[in-house]
């Protein structure tokens, strides 16, 4: 029996990026891979692991946030890298930021495996070839807007990046924020998520929550696409439930009521609300997803969503074809929930796809 210890990000833990782990523990066990869990990373018993994982945004607060990284902390996470790595067999580093892109390949060299919630095709993005490009790909398309340059990865360090998993995995229940240490160990079986069917009454065309951003400095760029959708609203003569946040009831309410959900890039491409909108059998709209490797692989164009454009420019002909021709689009968003509602439920593609990621010592 070999072990997996995972540092986990104590801010989320059960119902965020590590829920997958606690609620298949048993699925792993039978693989022979014992998941621990550890909210401390001087805990003595992270040593001797076969596989140790450290979530990321366990170092929010120092060198993982762009904003507080320096030299001290950046020193002192490598120091801590280096004294781990002699101690396990493989270090793995899951950089759980949001975009396909990192700003974590300083620390590439120190570890044995570079995993990521979503990983671009063409990995040689990532090397000196493209130094000076943007952290996330799409807005290098948008030269009026400041770049966040990221430091690149040494092209003999590529092959360790690998896709590991995305939020998809992440506990959508209703109650898997406010009581996610119960809900954690209740099975989905006795306490499923509550999808709804794609074909109902929708008095809703679309629905997008939100407000017009101003965006500042190196983070310029990144509401782009959400104030276009909003500005575009203003224009269109729809049933559109929109504005500032609502409560939780009422978000997921207004969502199983409508027949389409927008959901444009932010901080990275794949948002919290692709799944929701999947759960509440509306329509999922996104700009283009062809670039990058994710898993679940819940984006297929046309058939598990509509793509449209990274300038949006196609957007609003493309709203209008789907609200005419509704019906005939209901196909994409049954395919589309059905895609999601087996991933979430196929433990055993989980556990081969961390198995391939992690590697097998």
């Amino acid at each position: 029996m070999k072990t997996l210890k995972i540092l986990d990000w104590p801010e989320k833990r059960f119902y965020g990026d590590s829920h997958p782990f606690h609620r298949w523990k048993n699925e792993f066990l039978a693989h022979g891979l014992k998941v621990e869990f550890y909210t401390n990373h001087l805990d003595k018993r992270l040593a001797d692991a076969d596989y140790l994982l450290l979530h990321s945004r366990y170092f929010a607060g120092g060198w993982q946030h762009l904003q507080t990284r320096n030299t001290q902390n950046e020193t002192e996470l490598m120091a801590y890298l280096q004294k781990m790595n002699t101690q396990t067999s493989r270090l793995i580093w899951f950089d759980a930021a949001d975009s396909s892109g990192s700003s974590d390949f300083p620390i590439i060299p120190y570890v044995d495996v570079f995993l990521k919630k979503q990983v671009l095709k063409d990995k040689q993005y990532y090397t000196d070839a493209n130094q000076g490009r943007n952290l996330r790909l799409w807005l290098d398309l948008l030269p009026k807007n400041a770049k966040t340059v990221f430091e690149p990865c040494p092209a003999n360090q590529l092959e360790k990046i690998k896709t590991g998993w995305n939020i998809g995995f992440n506990d959508y229940r209703y109650f898997g924020y406010k009581m996610s240490r119960l809900s954690n160990y209740l099975s989905y079986k006795v306490y499923p998520p509550r999808f709804s069917a794609v074909v109902k009454k929708r008095n809703l065309d679309l629905t997008f929550r939100g407000t017009i951003h101003q965006d500042h400095g190196e983070v310029k760029g990144i509401s782009d696409q959400r104030n276009y959708i909003l500005a575009l609203f203003t224009q269109l003569q729809l049933q559109i439930a929109s504005g500032r946040n609502v409560s939780k009831s009422r978000y997921w309410k207004e969502l199983r009521n409508s027949k389409i959900g927008l959901s444009p890039f932010g901080w990275g491409e794949i948002c919290y609300r692709d799944f929701e909108i999947f759960i509440s059998g509306a329509l999922l709209v996104k700009p283009l997803m062809n670039h990058l490797e994710t898993f679940p692989n819940l984006y297929q164009e046309n058939e598990t969503y509509i793509p449209v454009s990274w300038d949006l420019l196609d957007l609003e002909e493309k709203l209008d074809h789907l609200i005419t021709y509704y019906k005939s689009h209901q196909d994409v968003a049954a395919y589309g929930q059905e895609v999601y509602r087996k991933a979430i439920y196929d433990a055993e593609s989980f556990v081969r796809q961390i198995e391939q990621g992690i590697g097998k010592i």
